[in-house]
């Protein structure tokens, strides 16, 4: 009985929804909004089954109990279905996102940041002392150096595909 009353309810919903008129600005707010919820969720699916990420200044810590994983995975699931739903029943639009634009996209705010840990940059905290100076500028210009090629590289790859 519940069950059958919970599809009439459904069905109606769906009547309704067919009826509601969405604006494009409507469409697209509520799209940006669970494709960013989308990417988390994908982020969460990757901890959920123990990947993590590690790098030489950088390491995630896999600190889910295996009774937490199952939990995350399972309302990760019933989540993702009522995207699904409003994906299917709004008409909403998939985001593809290639890597190399997001890859460009990152690289970008990296560089503004680091021009921080530089002499200049770290004259605001107090006066830097010429050793240091000396010793991270030239590392800080090669790094930024490393990063605009990366994006320079990623951006002729995108000329040369289109």
């Amino acid at each position: 009985m519940a069950l059958a009353f919970c599809r009439l309810r459904m069905r109606k919903l769906k009547q309704t929804i067919a009826s509601i008129e969405l604006s494009e600005n409507h469409r697209r707010s509520i799209s940006i909004t669970l494709q960013l919820l989308d990417e988390a969720l994908c982020e969460w699916t990757d901890w959920s089954e123990g990947r993590v990420k590690s790098g030489v200044m950088y390491r995630e810590l896999d600190t889910l109990s295996p009774n937490q994983k199952s939990e995350l995975r399972s309302k990760i699931g019933a989540t993702r279905q009522l995207i699904i739903r409003l994906r299917d029943d709004l008409d909403l639009q998939l985001r593809d996102v290639a890597t190399s634009r997001s890859i460009a996209g990152h690289a970008s705010l990296l560089w503004e940041m680091l021009t921080e840990p530089n002499s200049r940059g770290l004259n605001g905290y107090g006066t830097v002392p010429e050793e240091l100076e000396g010793y991270l500028d030239p590392i800080g210009e090669t790094l930024t150096e490393q990063i605009s090629s990366i994006t320079a590289m990623l951006s002729q790859a995108r000329e040369t595909a289109t």
